[in-house]
């Protein structure tokens, strides 16, 4: 059916149309569907986009786009524009396919990924593609295809620096955010380290989730050159970068699940699109994290072990302790504030955060041959406690249009005592990440709890153990629920 456009300024965050009630029911068509849209003239441009209905704001046969499909289509007030229900995509066959325990070609895999990009999927149909990598799996080789997938559909950046190098935690433990001290450590040592991060999935916050409390995170491949010729490093998250992959994060977030298949494929594609050679993976395991035993972690470092060899990278993996939370902080603001303590000569920060970023720091200094076998962690240190990694922070805070001034704090907040004295025997990862994402985060920058003690420390009854920050009081009662009902913190 021809309609003509109405151009307001909006957008949806992905391709969304709206049309009148009764355009809609005349076309058959109903809220949610996907809809084709297709410009009419010699060189026509077609995409699907998903369909919205209005009582007002628009007459009959008219049609409202997101600014994404006026941008993509190039449109135009009172452009006419031809509407019908989108076919089906051929790639929701080869889904079901998965689900149904069958292994998928490299055609079917890149139709997937290319839809995935393109909008031709729904977030349900998307969904569905999590649910069968999470539910059968995938093997080695389609875990490959995935990782090419995702490339192909993505920006490349070419960077000819032999000590390109990066690092990733596979996540899960709340805290753990040694990203932005170790980027801070190597560029500073004179490595170059263009760092993808994702945001939250299964914890309360993500790197970038972090970084964007006082940054930027987002940036085109002609941006992202000229940042790493100021800085040797940036700190983003991977939607410019690999979009397929972060249309799929959006999606596992929403469900609260990580498939394997998939983390693996985000992690490498994340490291192969900016042109990394050195590569670092670290493996927390423990009974909340998201790898519950050090069998599993093995196994998944056998896994990394063969996809580095097959893209000939150099790839080291660590296993590490993922018991308990890492550092004080839980939440973007939070974790911000002991990275700067941490990086900042005059401030002390969390101890077990530093120990572990100068250990992280140190392995990829000796991967890179910047320091000697042994000697890496003295390097990191002497970086660190010079205050040049600090110093590299704030160049790339600034680079990526950013000011640590920015940092933003909670408007409320509930300190939470000790009902008894007693030995803290245990804090579980996925209910403390939970406690801070009922107060609030990642969504609200500010949001998240505080720490007060680790697995092992002595407290007295009413000892303050956490407090809740969050922005509405609301959310404060939430989490102080949660935590009564829920007990994330065990004292014996």
């Amino acid at each position: 059916m021809i309609l003509k456009t109405k151009i307001k300024k909006w957008s949806a965050g992905l391709p969304v149309v709206m049309l009148n009630k009764k355009t809609a029911t005349k076309m058959g068509l109903q809220a949610q569907q996907m809809v084709l849209i297709e410009t009419i003239s010699n060189h026509s441009k077609e995409m699907t986009a998903i369909l919205d209905i209005i009582e007002d704001e628009i007459r009959e046969n008219e049609i409202l786009p997101s600014s994404e499909v006026v941008s993509k289509l190039n449109l135009t007030q009172g452009q006419k524009v031809d509407v019908n229900i989108a076919p089906v995509p051929k790639s929701v066959d080869f889904i079901k396919k998965k689900l149904a325990n069958k292994k998928l070609s490299k055609r079917e895999i890149e139709q997937i990924t290319s839809d995935i990009v393109n909008d031709r999927l729904s977030e349900a149909e998307i969904a569905l593609f999590v649910v069968a990598m999470y539910k059968v799996g995938m093997s080695t080789k389609e875990t490959i295809y995935l990782i090419n997938a995702i490339i192909k559909t993505g920006n490349r950046l070419s960077l000819k620096n032999k000590f390109v190098v990066d690092k990733h935690s596979i996540g899960g433990v709340a805290g753990n955010r040694t990203t932005p001290i170790v980027v801070s450590i190597c560029a500073a040592a004179g490595l170059t380290f263009p760092k993808t991060s994702s945001r939250a999935i299964t914890s309360a916050a993500g790197t970038a989730d972090v970084m964007e409390t006082i940054a930027r995170v987002d940036f085109s491949i002609k941006e992202l050159k000229q940042i790493l010729k100021k800085t040797n490093a940036f700190i983003i998250s991977g939607m410019g970068v690999v979009p397929a992959d972060s249309k799929i994060i959006k999606v596992e977030k929403a469900l609260n699940i990580d498939p394997k298949s998939q983390l693996i494929a985000s992690v490498m594609s994340k490291k192969f699109a900016v042109g990394s050679k050195y590569i670092l993976i670290d493996i927390p395991y423990g009974k909340t994290a998201k790898i519950p035993t050090r069998k599993k972690a093995e196994m998944l470092k056998r896994e990394f072990s063969i996809l580095g060899k097959y893209f000939k990278r150099k790839l080291k993996t660590v296993i590490t302790d993922g018991s308990q939370p890492i550092g004080n902080g839980v939440g973007p603001a939070l974790e911000l504030m002991d990275i700067i303590k941490i990086l900042d000569p005059k401030k002390k920060g969390p101890e077990d955060l530093e120990k572990k970023s100068l250990f992280l720091a140190g392995n990829i200094l000796e991967m890179t041959g910047k320091a000697e076998n042994g000697n890496g962690i003295e390097m990191a240190e002497k970086i660190l406690y010079s205050g040049k990694a600090f110093k590299k922070f704030k160049e790339i805070v600034k680079a990526q249009h950013g000011n640590l001034n920015r940092i933003k704090y909670a408007k409320l907040k509930k300190d939470i005592f000790s009902e008894k004295t007693g030995e803290i025997t245990e804090i579980d990862n996925q209910k403390i990440n939970m406690l801070a994402k009922t107060a609030g985060s990642p969504l609200d920058k500010s949001a998240g709890i505080y720490l007060y003690h680790h697995v092992g420390n002595m407290v007295k009854k009413g000892d303050k153990i956490i407090t809740i920050y969050s922005e509405t009081k609301l959310r404060i009662n939430e989490a102080v629920r949660f935590f009564k009902e829920n007990s994330p913190i065990k004292i014996r």
